[in-house]
């Protein structure tokens, strides 16, 4: 009903949006790009608030509503996750736009801003920007001072200048630094070089013309894991390291139990998150003690991660 019946645009428009990264050839792959789109979706929606937050942009915002947060059937389209508890990667990408200090990227501007919702303000802070290639390469950086005014935004503080030759996909990386130039906040963006056709379409640099990142080198990541129990729970910490030369994209982290299916609930710090080269991540998996399966396993995979388990002790 609400898929087919066409409410809520799942054999139409989100479908051409998944397609946009490129034709399925099964349901696994076309899931996999639809969580992509869920992501992009996501983030955007909170962003343009952070960045019109008490007329600091464009237009004047109070606040936001999310419709529709939960679902009554298992889907990736626009939900954080579904009746069955399973967590999508809008839930971690809306999770990183509203961090309290958060640096983001406006899609049509090309411009950085910085969002403060602490109720203080910040002097002496940098934004640094980075550009990288469909082959993983720095193309472009740039850093700048910043002043962060209290409960508000920090707008188009710098525009990142994208090479005239730049591959049709590429990435971006914002990076936020305090006065002691210690990392506060970051984050991470695809873009394409499609130009935005208005409203009406389903063109632009967040939502066409992603079929190259077919094109990624297959990344092997390193995992180191320790498991512990608090109180009820299961507590599982992963270091996650791409040692590679080439962007890991999208990593996802699953605990899943002897039949394959994903163990709910289960709590992730961050997930669908990605790395650049050399970068690491960790990240703190929750399970109550009563949902732990019989023979449990932890798989790390993403779009161009070569799928691995983790070798753990799981708690009993």
């Amino acid at each position: 009903y609400h898929d087919g019946g066409g409410f809520h645009l799942m054999t139409s428009m989100y479908t051409d949006l998944t397609n946009n990264y490129g034709t399925s050839s099964s349901i696994e792959e076309f899931v996999a790009k639809g969580q992509l789109v869920g992501a992009m979706n996501s983030k955007s929606i909170w962003e343009v608030w952070n960045y019109n937050k008490f007329d600091y942009g464009d237009r004047y915002a109070s606040g936001l509503l999310f419709w529709y947060h939960n679902c009554p059937v298992r889907q990736v389209c626009a939900r954080m996750w579904d009746y069955s508890l399973e967590p999508t990667a809008s839930l971690y990408h809306t999770q990183n736009a509203l961090a309290p200090l958060h640096p983001q990227f406006d899609y049509l501007k090309n411009t950085v801003s910085v969002y403060n919702d602490y109720y203080r303000s910040f002097k002496g802070y940098k934004v640094t920007a980075e550009v990288y290639d469909i082959k993983s390469k720095k193309v472009w950086a740039k850093s700048q001072a910043v002043d962060l005014p209290e409960d508000g935004v920090a707008n188009d503080v710098f525009v990142i200048d994208f090479p005239a030759n730049i591959s049709q996909v590429h990435f971006i990386k914002l990076y936020l630094y305090d006065d002691k130039g210690e990392l506060v906040s970051d984050n991470f963006y695809w873009r394409s070089n499609d130009k935005y056709e208005g409203s009406k379409t389903l063109t632009g640099p967040t939502s066409s013309g992603f079929e190259s990142l077919a094109d990624l080198k297959e990344v092997a990541l390193k995992v180191k894991s320790g498991v512990s129990k608090k109180e009820d729970w299961q507590v599982m910490e992963l270091s996650i390291q791409n040692p590679s030369s080439s962007i890991a994209f999208f990593v996802q982290l699953q605990y899943i139990d002897q039949n394959g299916k994903p163990v709910r609930p289960s709590f992730y710090s961050d997930n669908f998150f990605s790395l650049l080269p050399g970068e690491s991540k960790k990240v703190v998996v929750e399970t109550a003690l009563k949902n732990l399966p019989e023979k449990g396993r932890f798989i790390v995979k993403g779009w161009n991660v070569k799928s691995q388990d983790v070798k753990v002790v799981f708690a009993r």
